[in-house]
């Protein structure tokens, strides 16, 4: 019985040791950039629908911010607290107050995808030989001077050609660009995020030719992979709210964990649904369906933040004169972060 006893208190010690030690905040409220149209920001999506904030003592209010350079200047604006961008992009505001403190998307989520009756007589010979047949033709990208014409004029160079031997035009988002491409006409290809890859493929009106999210392209695009997308705070206020930093990161990582296993797909999707709309397109449940479950492992795990892939994007983004002045990996990303 005493034996019993003293492993009962153990097992109870135990307990309320490990309560002690669940991160938790002080009832605060994080808003948070997400994506309209877009699987986005999963991690935020899952965590407020499933009630993970909660399980950590703080609320999560997402706010649709359709551009990484709005999120920032939400962000700078004190409107959100968390933004969803590029590691470039944080490093061109010039603002030293904000900081890398997650991963979202380890690797580049652009593609290169081209309208089925454009002719690509060196496809078969593989990158880069196949980026000559670009020479005069027009390239899809969200907006000029967006980071897809930035790679994509290197990948020019990667096979001796010169940005000037194509025509960008800004298309928008994935479903402008289908249509830009594919019904006007007004482009042939476009280097754009998901579904557009999912769109030619279940309508077969185009084809990506390039994916470099599965590690295609040039070799400077995958020295990227560990910090393309990540979660952005100022540094003031993730300085000043250790416990809801904490909070957070556990937040977010059940959140990947959640969808991350397969029993939860049936219901991923059906929090998906409202959000993502392919209107009245033949075949659009089947499509969302198979987007959500390609996408799936393009999100980070634990939100940890490659250095290396910092400095690798931070070199590259210098060299391609986007940024004016190096920018120091160690002073940009948050020295909390994981």
């Amino acid at each position: 019985m005493i034996w019993r006893g003293m492993l009962t208190a153990v097992a109870v010690a135990g307990l309320v040791g490990s309560a002690a030690a669940q991160p938790r905040a002080n009832g605060e409220t994080l808003n948070i950039q997400n994506y309209a149209g877009t699987t986005g920001n999963m991690h935020a999506v899952v965590a407020q629908k499933k009630g993970f904030c909660e399980k950590y003592n703080f609320k999560c209010e997402i706010k649709t911010l359709n551009s990484g350079t709005l999120g920032l200047q939400a962000l700078v604006g004190k409107s959100i607290d968390i933004a969803q961008t590029g590691t470039e992009l944080t490093a061109a505001t010039g603002e030293s107050g904000l900081v890398l403190v997650g991963l979202s998307l380890p690797a580049v989520v652009l593609s290169v995808s081209v309208r089925a009756d454009v002719p690509l007589p060196n496809k078969d010979k593989g990158y880069p030989a196949m980026m000559k047949d670009f020479k005069g033709l027009k390239i899809g990208t969200t907006a000029r001077g967006s980071g897809g014409e930035v790679i994509f004029n290197a990948m020019l160079r990667d096979a001796g050609m010169q940005p000037s031997d194509v025509t960008y035009v800004a298309v928008g988002g994935p479903a402008t660009a289908y249509t830009s491409m594919v019904v006007g006409k007004q482009v042939d290809a476009a280097v754009l995020f998901q579904p557009l890859t999912q769109l030619c493929a279940f309508n077969k009106t185009c084809a990506t030719v390039i994916d470099m999210t599965v590690g295609e392209g040039p070799a400077a695009v995958k020295e990227m992979t560990g910090a393309s997308v990540v979660f952005v705070a100022r540094r003031e206020m993730a300085d000043g709210n250790p416990k809801l930093m904490e909070a957070w990161y556990a937040a977010f990582r059940d959140a990947a964990e959640w969808f991350n296993d397969p029993a939860n797909f049936e219901e991923l999707v059906k929090i998906y649904t409202p959000l993502i709309s392919f209107g009245d397109l033949p075949g659009a449940d089947q499509l969302r369906r198979d987007w959500i479950k390609t996408v799936i492992p393009a999100y980070s795990p634990d939100l940890k933040v490659d250095r290396r892939a910092v400095k690798a994007i931070l070199d590259f983004y210098r060299e391609a004169k986007v940024l004016d002045k190096p920018v120091d990996p160690a002073k940009i990303v948050w020295d909390k972060a994981p």
